[in-house]
């Protein structure tokens, strides 16, 4: 097994195809912000070679910054769970983002903890709003009763999302 084939805390991805899933996640976050529909683009973009994944990364990180700084809070966007603002869609993205780098982080035994307490205002914010209708469809069950060292690693944890594979 490679480095890329090995395992993350999400059951869904390897290594490899959780890059392809963040730069995806990008991909549908910059649609979003330019009200582009998102019906389309991959959740796991598999084109992107292997020694181009960080600059493709960084390239695409920059566009989205772009794209959503004229946005206004309260402005309606469609992103791909529905219609709301564009506050809880750059939200749901960042969520998204901060959960699987943390899988990353520890699939790759790298430092995991979110900067800047956005941790915390992620975890704040999805406690809030994941409806436990989205439990075994988008979200498994949070962990339960497993220790944590860190508010990005709890994040994680509500999502489903284990430091150690089944």
């Amino acid at each position: 097994m490679t480095a890329s084939e090995g395992p993350t805390p999400c059951e869904d991805f390897d290594v490899r195809s959780l890059l392809g899933h963040l730069i995806g996640t990008v991909h549908r976050g910059l649609a979003t912000a330019q009200r582009i529909p998102t019906r389309g683009i991959s959740h796991v973009i598999t084109d992107v070679p292997d020694a181009e994944l960080a600059s493709t990364y960084a390239t695409l990180v920059a566009s989205i910054r772009e794209a959503w700084s004229p946005l206004a809070a309260a402005d309606k966007v469609v992103a791909p769970w529905g219609p709301c603002t564009a506050l809880d869609a750059a939200r749901g993205f960042t969520v998204e983002t901060i959960t699987h780098g943390w899988d990353l982080a520890v699939a790759t035994g790298q430092p995991s903890d979110a900067p800047n307490g956005i941790a915390d205002r992620c975890l704040s914010y999805a406690v809030a709003v994941i409806p436990d209708r989205l439990r075994g469809v988008m979200y498994d069950a949070p962990v339960i009763g497993g220790k944590t060292s860190s508010t990005t690693e709890q994040l994680a944890h509500l999502l489903g999302h284990k430091r150690h594979r089944r």
